[in-house]
Order: structure tokens, then C-alpha cells, then sequence
């Protein structure tokens, strides 16, 4: 009798809620993989386990205080963030649901009736007309021996926290996004300033050009080549203001304004792109919203599963009710008038037709989705960080590599054009010359686009940007200014 008695507790022990998750980020060891970064070391890392903060300072590193007014504007005005934060009011609401079943329910309610009973009945009433006046509250607790109402508060509150992390996320790709579009914009409109400076170049040789040929220095064929040029940077010229419009309308939504109305001019100045340090940790990802935010849906669904097999075990429910009632209002505070009662009731299933069994499966599966997109989510930012990384080592290459094309071919295209003038060679050589020295000014325009954008994508990476000591900046011929590290 004993063992039996024994191996029941055994068994209902097993049915109680029990938290197991494995919430154990898989990073790779070691620092990322980094070629030709800055020599900056002392890189702090999140605390594994503690709630992600989004940094607010890395639009700083930029250098343009335009940028960072234009990322506070987005996180004040933004319509995904003000759902995100709606998102998390519901959660919250949950959980204050949740633990509201922890508590006692009391209820308190009056009531009068007025009633005849009919005369023609077998024991019937002497009196007929009743009235009936009652005061009464009812009080019920429903026992949490197993734990069940406890996890469900418990999930409720990793949800909530989940959600409070998605609206980090939505914060820094919000954030990331208004800063990647606009040092787009800036480099845009330094193409669309060389296009201009070439369309009025290739205007005035087309001019030149329709002199000699009226003179008869030249031949028809040069005039069609130089119209042909101008026409064809005129074209692209239009396709880089329409990039520029475009570019605009999306910074208008992310600002949370109509794109019909909103205007932006030109970035002007010149743009510092910090550099990165090396030796970063894996474990900074801990700081990324939407793997921490994996983590809390994975701690909630755990909880879930506990929740589940509590559903073999009985339910404990306590009841208490009293007040008073009478036919009378002068008697109605009468002793004799008070009523009360206490009970306390054991429900136990015993056939569901197989509910309890397809919950708990339901629960476990939800329970491999959410570990499944953890580790998934955790992976990814991997990967993005090693992408940005290598993003930016090779956009410091391309960037040296085209600077010094950019010397070469702007020499070759005025040789070329004092050669013409002199008659040594025809209107093809400038032409080609010509194209040469502004495909490569925009390869280089472009390359230092890539480069910032591919620093904004490491910070969103990293899920806000780095923590480092400030290191002796590495000046590159390419930047207007000096890169230096972030603070």
C-alpha cells in the first residue's frame, strides 16, 4: 500500500509543471572572422541572459548630425514602432490576466424578486405573493498544487518580455533603415553632381566639336559621336534623380509621413564611416533583440509544455458564499436572515476522447517550431555579421583600388582631349577616354555607398553597434574626413 501510494506521488510529481529549455545562444568560439579591420581592441560584449538594450548613440559615429536627428525622427514617428508598442500593451495584459488567476475570485451581487405561486397545486403556499430581497458574495480559489496557473503566468510574462524585445528589433531596423537610405542619398547625390559636371563637360566638346566640323576641321562622325555622349549622360543622369526620388518616398514612410508631401535636399558635408574593431566576441548577439526575443518564445513555449501534462491531474477548487436574505426588508439584517456555505470540489478527467494527449502534442510541437527558430534566428545574425565584415573589408579595397583608377583615367581623358585639339587623334579616343574617367569616378562613388551601408547593416548586425575604446583613426584618401571608432 505504501509503494502504491508512493509511486502515485511519483507520478503526479512527473505531471507537474517543469521548466526545461535549453536557451544556450549557438555561437561559434572565438572571435568573427575579420580582415583588414582597425586595431581596436577592448570590445564589450552584452551579459548572456540580460534583457537587449538598443544603442542610441551609433548614428554618432557618422558624423552627420542630420543623420542622427532623421533616426530620432523615425523612432518617435515611425508606424511599425507604434504597433510594435501596441503589441506590448497587449502582452502586459495578458500577463496581468494570468496572475489575476493566482488570486482568490470574489463576486458580490443583490437581488430582489417579486413571485406568486399558483393556487391550484398540491402544497401550495398559504401565502402567494412572495418577495424575496438578497445580499450575497461568493468567493472562489482555485489551488495551483500543480503549478499549472504559475506557468501560464510564467509563459505570459516570457511573451511579454518577447514582445518588448520585437519592439527593439523594430527600433533598430527602423533605425538602420532610415540611416542606410539616407547615406544612399548622400552618395546618390554626389553621382548626380559628377553626372552634371559631365553633361556639362560633353555640352561644351559637342559645341566644340559642331565649330570645327562647320569649319571642316572635323568630320560628321565626331559630331554623332559627342551628341551621343551627352545624350547617353544625360539618360543616366535622369536614372540617378530617380533613384534620388525613390530614396526619398521610402524615408518618408519609415518617418511616418505621406510621401507625396515630404521633401529632403541635398545631405551635403562629408560623411565619416567608423571603423570597425577587431577581435569582436560571438557572444555580443546576445544583444540582438530578435534573438533574445527568440529566447523568450522558447522559455514561454517550454512552460507551455509543462502546462500541458498537468491536464492528467485533478483540480482543487475552494468555495465560500454568504449574505443575507429575506422576504422583508425590516428583517433583512436579521440574524436569523444570514446565509453561508463553504465546498471545496475534486474534478479529475477521465475521457476526453484523446484532447489532453493532442494538447500536450500540440504544446510539444509548438516547443520544437520555437527552438527550431531560435536557433534558426541565431544562425542568421551569424551569418549577417560575417557578411557585413566582409562587406566592409573588401569596400575598403575596391574604394583604394578605384581612388587610384580615378587619378590614372581623369590624366588619360586630358591627354586625350589635348591630343584631339592638336589633330593627333579622332573624337573616338576622347570619347572612350571620357567614359573611362567618369565609369570610374561613380565606381568609386558607389564603393564608398557599399561601405556605409555595409557599417549600418553591421551595426543591425550586431543588434546596436559596438562598445569600444577609441582607437588612432586610420585616415583613408578616400573619405572626405578621418574614420574614427565609436565611442
Amino acid at each position: 500500500m505504501r509503494r502504491g501510494a508512493l509511486a502515485a506521488l511519483v507520478w503526479l510529481g512527473g505531471c507537474t509543471v517543469a521548466h526545461r529549455v535549453d536557451l544556450s545562444v549557438p555561437l561559434t568560439p572565438g572571435p568573427f572572422r575579420q580582415t583588414g579591420a582597425a586595431a581596436v581592441t577592448d570590445v564589450t560584449a552584452a551579459t548572456e541572459g540580460a534583457a537587449p538594450r538598443v544603442a542610441s548613440t551609433w548614428p554618432t559615429m557618422f558624423g552627420d548630425p542630420r543623420l542622427a536627428r532623421l533616426v530620432e525622427q523615425a523612432l518617435e514617428q515611425n508606424l511599425d514602432i507604434r504597433q510594435a508598442n501596441a503589441r506590448i500593451d497587449l502582452a502586459r495584459a495578458a500577463v496581468t490576466a494570468s496572475r489575476a488567476d493566482l488570486s482568490p475570485q470574489v463576486e458580490a451581487g443583490a437581488g430582489a424578486s417579486h413571485s406568486r405561486a399558483s393556487g391550484t397545486i398540491d402544497n401550495a403556499l398559504p401565502k402567494r405573493m412572495m418577495r424575496t430581497w438578497t445580499v450575497a458574495a461568493d468567493v472562489t480559489y482555485t489551488v495551483d498544487w500543480t503549478g499549472a496557473l504559475r506557468g501560464e503566468a510564467a509563459a505570459a510574462e516570457s511573451n511579454a518580455v518577447a514582445a518588448e524585445a520585437d519592439a527593439d528589433a523594430a527600433k533598430l531596423r527602423v533605425a538602420t533603415e532610415i540611416a542606410a537610405d539616407y547615406l544612399t542619398l548622400h552618395y546618390v547625390d554626389e553621382d548626380i553632381d559628377a553626372l552634371k559636371r559631365s553633361v556639362a563637360l560633353r555640352e561644351t566638346a559637342m559645341k566644340l566639336v559642331e565649330a570645327r566640323a562647320r569649319v571642316g576641321n572635323t568630320s560628321d562622325l565626331d559630331v554623332l559621336r559627342a551628341r551621343t555622349e551627352w545624350q547617353t549622360t544625360r539618360a543616366e543622369l535622369i536614372e540617378s534623380q530617380r533613384l534620388r526620388d525613390n530614396l526619398v518616398d521610402a524615408m518618408a514612410v519609415l518617418l511616418g509621413q505621406s510621401a507625396a508631401t515630404f521633401a529632403l535636399g541635398n545631405a551635403g558635408g562629408p560623411v565619416t564611416v567608423p571603423q570597425v574593431p577587431v577581435g569582436m566576441p560571438a557572444e555580443v548577439l546576445a544583444q540582438r533583440p530578435d534573438v533574445y526575443a527568440a529566447g523568450r518564445r522558447l522559455d514561454a513555449a517550454a512552460w507551455a509544455v509543462g502546462v500541458a501534462r498537468t491536464a492528467w491531474l485533478p483540480q482543487l477548487t475552494l468555495t465560500a458564499d454568504g449574505g443575507f436574505a429575506s422576504r422583508s426588508l425590516s428583517e433583512f439584517l436579521d440574524r436569523n436572515s444570514s446565509l453561508w456555505g463553504l465546498a471545496a470540489s475534486l474534478a479529475l478527467p477521465l475521457f476526453d476522447g484523446g484532447r489532453r494527449d493532442a494538447a500536450l502534442a500540440a504544446a510539444q510541437a509548438r516547443y520544437t517550431l520555437d527552438e527550431a527558430a531560435y536557433r534558426g534566428i541565431a544562425y542568421d545574425a551569424l551569418r549577417e555579421v560575417q557578411v557585413a565584415l566582409d562587406d566592409i573589408a573588401a569596400g575598403r579595397e575596391r574604394i583604394a583600388s578605384f581612388d587610384a583608377a580615378a587619378s590614372t583615367s581623369d590624366q588619360v581623358a586630358q591627354l586625350s582631349r589635348r591630343r584631339y585639339t592638336l589633330g593627333y587623334v579622332d573624337y573616338f579616343e576622347v570619347v572612350n577616354s571620357n567614359r573611362d574617367a567618369l565609369s570610374i569616378e561613380r565606381d568609386a562613388i558607389h564603393a564608398r555607398q557599399a561601405l556605409a551601408v555595409a557599417t549600418v547593416a553591421l551595426v543591425r548586425a550586431l543588434g546596436g553597434g559596438w562598445s569600444a575604446q577609441q582607437a588612432a583613426p586610420t585616415a583613408h584618401a578616400a573619405m572626405a574626413a578621418s574614420a574614427v571608432s565609436p565611442q
